[in-house]
């Protein structure tokens, strides 16, 4: 099998899935009026409720959602099972679940005057679902923080030439925004001018490496190394600060500022790089070196459910939700523009992993290459970093169907465009966790509220408190999503809509999540690392309570025979609970010392 007819197919089958089956959803749940004011209108208030251009909040959203899961998780996949289930899984993943998941998350949060999807929760369910929900994001969106910030400090260590284009993209953004809103400039013009300074800025940041308490010298053509004071601090702490400071005020200043055009520019910049790889694919022909199914004999990650956690981003994302519901409902301008920035861009995402896995799949030689051949072998990058092994896949696809392209610029521009995603991410992530706080707690201070999650993620960050739990991070994302599904389903129930577009998905992702949870409790328990086991633990009853609760609207909706738990067995389960998160407080407070 070639590149050209695997992307020519996907892209075809995403088009007509956003034709037909978005259509479908629109038509039947969404019912979209233009004549009722959205949130952005009605809750106007200049910081976070901000009408945009549907293009504008396109770009905002895609570049939220798409960080780097679309590209790592469809590398990480194709070296387990090979190019064919990661393939299928995001094109009828995407489609089926995945844009329903984003699309109806949208749809509810803007019925519902732009309340989040804890909120939803709150109304579809019950108050003790929302709680419970809340709390278990909170945590899980400052460990992004902390770990993203984690991510770019090292991606800025490792490539200075980025450093630049990534923080003069800020200033452009802000110089952008305020042509749009203030001064009426027209949006495409302003785009036009911003996507050629980042293309100024690329170029400036190979020029111009930056580095914080090192010196750097490349083995490019460069003017000079431009090194920072570290005031002490190693690179690694200094970078992750000073990224975590960048969240923390890009979280509380008015979304127009700075969020909607920096992520409408960066998504230039991720649309660019993401038609090099499709024309890549398309020109070059290249026959996939990579097998199209391998690993049906692993026992310790099998097929299922272990794929269907590693490919979130691409496929379906919890965290597309909390984008969805927590920013993107908040600045959408018409009703009938959900569909485009919703179910579109989750299908653009799907369209990123594709891109992502044919380029390591086509561009690299798999466990061996020739003697005489020059090329890398995507196991010996893989072994350094799944990022590492996509820059030079990407390189290499687009290097061959677009020979005018030298494979170290092709490959840059793969890296910063990752970086990109990265760093969207990281800023967005922050915000919603603010608003999230705000529901949890009552304060309104955006201040306070911005400061407990950024605060919460520098210590996952600098204490490696974050690397102890990350392992089932893909569990709790993908449990996200289940629980969002459950919600939306309830939802759909209270306001007398169709369920089974939800409600299927809902029940496949609740199987699979809980089913590798279960299996990680026993796996890590088994390989002695307990505390991994105990979080999977955690997880899985927090998902089995809030299902219950989901059970009650059910129960009564599809005439389901009532579950009765005992008291004293739910005081025995709330009892586990608080031990467990005890202990895991203390453990983290212990290893920071």
């Amino acid at each position: 099998m070639n590149t050209t007819l695997l992307i020519a197919f996907g892209i075809l089958a995403l088009w007509l899935g956003y034709k037909i089956y978005g259509s479908l959803i629109e038509r039947r749940i969404a019912q979209p009026d233009d004549s009722r004011p959205t949130p952005a209108h009605e809750k106007f208030d200049g910081l976070d409720y901000v009408p945009a251009n549907k293009w504008v909040l396109l770009g905002h959203h895609f570049a939220s959602i798409a960080g780097a899961g679309p590209i790592i998780g469809p590398v990480l996949a194709a070296s387990l099972y090979g190019w064919l289930p990661a393939y299928l899984w995001i094109i009828f993943g995407g489609i089926f679940m995945g844009a329903v998941h984003d699309y109806l998350s949208l749809v509810a949060s803007v019925k519902e005057k732009g309340a989040s999807i804890v909120k939803i929760a709150e109304k579809g369910i019950s108050p003790l679902a929302k709680n419970m929900f809340s709390i278990f994001l909170f945590v899980a969106l400052s460990l992004v923080v902390g770990v993203f910030a984690v991510v770019t400090a090292k991606t800025f260590i490792k490539q200075p030439e980025l450093v630049l284009p990534s923080f003069g993209l800020i200033l452009v953004a802000i110089f952008v925004g305020t042509l749009i809103y203030r001064f009426r400039f027209n949006v495409w013009l302003a785009a036009l001018i911003g996507f050629f300074s980042l293309l100024f800025l690329l170029w400036l940041g190979y020029k111009i490496p930056v580095t914080i308490g090192v010196e750097y010298k490349p083995d490019h053509d460069y003017w000079f190394s431009l090194t920072l004071p570290s005031f002490g601090l190693s690179p690694f702490a200094a970078w992750t600060l000073l990224l975590l400071g960048y969240a923390f005020v890009a979280s509380v200043t008015p979304v127009w500022i700075l969020l909607q055009p920096r992520d409408f520019l960066a998504t230039f910049q991720l649309i660019f790089g993401l038609t090099l790889g499709i024309l890549g694919a398309l020109f070059a022909g290249a026959m996939l070196k990579a097998p199209a199914l391998a690993g049906l004999h692993l026992t310790d990650k099998p097929l299922w459910p272990f794929m269907f956690v590693i490919i979130a981003c691409g496929a379906i994302s919890g965290f597309h939700s909390l984008v969805a519901s927590g920013t993107t409902s908040k600045q959408l301008d018409k009703e009938s523009d959900a569909k485009l920035v919703g179910f579109g861009g989750m299908l653009l995402e799907s369209l990123l992993a594709l891109v992502a896995l044919l380029s390591v799949t086509a561009g690299l030689y798999w466990l061996s290459k020739p003697q005489w051949v020059e090329g890398f072998v995507f196991q010996e990058l893989l072994k350094q970093s799944p990022i590492l092994a996509f820059g030079y896949g990407y390189g290499e696809l687009v290097s061959q169907g677009l020979p005018f392209i030298a494979f170290a610029v092709a490959s840059f521009f793969g890296m910063m465009m990752l970086n990109a995603f990265v760093m969207t991410t990281l800023d967005s992530a922050s915000r919603i966790n603010r608003l999230i706080f705000t529901d949890l707690t009552g304060i309104k201070n955006k201040y306070i509220a911005s400061l407990a999650g950024i605060l919460i993620g520098a210590f996952f960050a600098l204490t490696n408190a974050w690397t102890i739990i990350w392992p089932v991070f893909g569990s709790a994302n993908q449990l996200i999503a289940a629980l969002t599904l459950i919600v939306l389903t309830a939802y759909l129930i209270g306001v007398r809509k169709p369920t089974k577009y939800t409600l299927i998905p809902a029940l496949f992702m609740s199987v699979t999540t809980l089913s590798i949870l279960l299996f990680q409790t026993v796996s890590f328990l088994i390989n002695g690392k307990y505390i991994l086991s105990l979080v999977s633990l955690i997880l899985f009853l927090l998902a089995a309570a809030i299902a219950r609760e989901a059970y009650k609207v059910f129960a009564g909706y599809y005439s389901l025979p009532e579950i009765r738990i005992p008291n004293h067995l739910k005081a025995l389960l709330l009892l586990l609970l608080l031990a467990g998160v005890t202990f895991l407080v203390a453990t983290f407070w212990v290893s920071s010392l």
